[in-house]
């Protein structure tokens, strides 16, 4: 750990003083633990084990027995005009928040059982209590820390800190008493009794889609019953609602999308301004480095896509052992040597460590040359998608790795996601991108290719679902099937690279090899399938022709199409749907007439067309 990070040391002394502690994100206040505060702790050695893992996490302090007083903004005027009632807050060890907040930090008297509140005590000024954490110094968010006030430091233990005045004693306990209700403002739709608990479930829904944590979703529902609900429910049963919403899980791109975490994986950019060229040219005047050469550099992205079962994986796999070992891939592109994670979400433990040996034997590869360049993760069975996996890549040092390979991308993508909608594509893949930026790797991304005929699309158009998958990588290579058997063609449409000419593949198991021998240009199409032709043996049964069908089942008396069917029942080759198709080809042929009779207009079929007067079946 940096000798110069004091995050370590604080976390100790907090949690000597007697304050439970936990991490949080660095620059960030979610909690970096899968259960956030319920797993703060005084214990040293998990506090150390914690902050060895993340040296750079902030501090949060869980509030249960305290009451934090929360006054949010630079300028807030809240008490402004009663510097009596301000000099009683003063008492309390006071934290400085980047955004020029205070932090007024008191313990709660005994017997209170006092819960977070939001904005009841004035506009923009918050408690923290039960349920509720705050960051402290030298945390920092957004580039700026939190710092005491001089002289105003947390420096005793819990049960030495003072009480909150009489006054605010006062305020707490009402709101406590009244189940949080305060007077109605107004704003928003009045909720009747009758339908309390069900908005207030689908209010919760809402926020726990969006990940919410439970003390949150209680927080902002007391408000709503407080605010809104006529009369209010009773506080354990609000509580209740949100412990109940609080088990499911949110939803994945929601919470990226809500959080904005595209932002925050590329660090906050203030504001941001153009370069002039001579800025850029002075600041960029190389390409990135490459991994593979002519198809991918770090920090890029690329696709693979191919029809299911083409073999993919197989593929990769060569691809990630032709970069640990600086070899050639596909005896065309040159690689640059680097380690290489694979991240399987399809394949087992065991089936990864026998394909392994297999393919590093045909390509003559000594185990001893990949046992250390190459990674695995195998996470089949698990559901995890590419945001669950933000604190496994947190925990992965930027530069360990040249190549992150995804297998299969589909298996990453969150629950009950469409991949047909760009947004929702375009955000997977930013999110990408930025695990990409910050790791220095490049990310190679096995996908599948759509249902059909491939062979008259463009490139960019082979894999499934939405379009912005091709666009937002820099690289998008794909395999489409050669017409002849066990071969494709390689393509690839790249963004940082000179065109890739297509070349044709063979496979022999374990692997793809080049076969300049064969066109890449004739790539196998699906055409219709041709008729069969008539038996060249007299004693086979003839194909039904038209004429012959309707010589033998219509006349110049109407049939329904179900007597057609049973008197033709018997015969072989003329199948229920065989009857209904010779019946429309007749029919489009001339051959046939269709009459409809009676006031159901009852469809029948005949060798004569219907006379114009005839309204009765004959």
């Amino acid at each position: 750990m940096d000798a110069d990070n004091a995050m370590l040391p604080a976390a100790l002394w907090y949690a000597d003083l007697g304050y439970a502690v936990f991490p949080c994100a660095p620059g960030r206040k979610a909690p970096l633990t899968e259960h956030g505060l319920l797993e703060a702790t005084t214990d040293a050695e998990r506090i150390t084990a914690w902050w060895m893992q993340y040296p750079d996490a902030n501090i949060a302090i869980r509030t249960d027995g305290l009451v934090v007083v929360d006054v949010d903004g630079e300028g807030n005027a809240w008490l402004a005009d009663e510097p009596a009632k301000l000099a009683e807050l003063d008492v309390a060890p006071l934290s400085l928040t980047p955004r020029g907040g205070r932090h007024y930090i008191f313990r709660q008297p005994e017997g209170r059982l006092w819960r977070n509140t939001v904005g009841r005590l004035a506009a923009r000024v918050d408690t923290r209590a039960n349920g509720g954490y705050v960051l402290v110094a030298p945390s920092v968010v957004d580039g700026k820390p939190y710092r005491w006030q001089e002289e105003r430091e947390l420096s005793v233990p819990p049960h030495r800190l003072p009480k909150p005045p009489q006054w605010l004693v006062k305020l707490l306990d009402t709101q406590a008493a009244s189940n949080c209700i305060v007077t109605q403002t107004g704003a928003g739709n009045g909720i009747p009794k009758g339908q309390r608990n069900g908005t207030l479930a689908r209010l919760a829904g809402a926020m726990r889609r969006v990940g919410m944590s439970q003390g949150e979703i209680f927080a902002a529902l007391q408000q709503v019953n407080a605010d809104r609900c006529a009369p209010p429910l009773p506080a354990p049963e609000v509580e209740r609602i949100a412990s109940s919403i609080a088990r499911y899980e949110p939803n994945a791109v929601s919470v990226a999308l809500a959080e904005n975490h595209w932002a925050q994986d590329h660090g906050s950019p203030g504001q941001p301004r153009p370069l002039s060229v001579r800025e850029l040219m002075a600041a960029h005047r190389t390409l990135r480095a490459p991994v593979i050469q002519g198809l991918l550099r770090r920090g890029e992205t690329m696709n693979v896509i191919a029809p299911p079962k083409t073999g993919k994986s197989w593929l990769v796999l060569a691809l990630a052992m032709a970069v640990a070992t600086g070899r050639k891939w596909l005896d065309t592109f040159e690689t640059i040597a680097g380690n290489v994670l694979i991240i399987d979400n399809e394949l087992h433990r065991e089936t990864l460590a026998h394909r392994i040996p297999q393919v590093a034997e045909c390509l003559r590869i000594g185990m001893n040359e990949i046992a250390e360049t190459i990674s695995v993760q195998s996470l089949r069975g698990q559901l995890r998608d590419i945001f669950s996996l933000g604190k496994y890549f947190e925990s992965v040092e930027p530069g360990r790795y040249a190549l992150v390979v995804l297998d299969a991308f589909y298996r990453f993508m969150p629950r009950d996601m469409d991949e047909n909608d760009n947004g929702t594509m375009a955000n997977i893949y930013n999110h990408v991108d930025a695990l990409a930026d910050r790791l220095g790797c490049s990310f190679v991304l096995i996908h599948h290719a759509t249902k059909g005929n491939q062979s008259a699309k463009a490139v960019t158009d082979v894999g499934a679902g939405a379009g912005s998958q091709s666009r937002a990588t820099d690289t998008h290579l794909v395999l489409r099937p050669h017409e002849e058997p066990g071969a494709v063609v390689l393509e690839a449409a790249v963004r940082s690279w000179p065109p890739v000419e297509p070349m044709a593949l063979r496979w022999l198991f374990p692997l793809w090899k080049t076969a300049p021998e064969l066109d890449p240009t004739m790539l196998r199409s699906e055409k219709p399938k041709r008729s069969k032709p008539p038996p060249d043996d007299p004693t086979e049964t003839p194909a039904w022709s038209v004429e012959r069908f309707v010589e033998a089942f219509l006349s110049d008396q109407p049939a329904t199409k179900a007597q057609i069917r049973e008197a033709a029942k018997d015969e072989p080759g003329l199948s229920w749907r065989r009857v209904a198709d010779l019946l429309d080809i007749a029919e489009s042929q001339g051959l046939v007439h269709r009459w409809r009779v009676g006031k159901a207009h009852r469809v029948l079929y005949a060798t004569v067309p219907q006379p114009m007067d005839e309204e009765a079946c004959v």
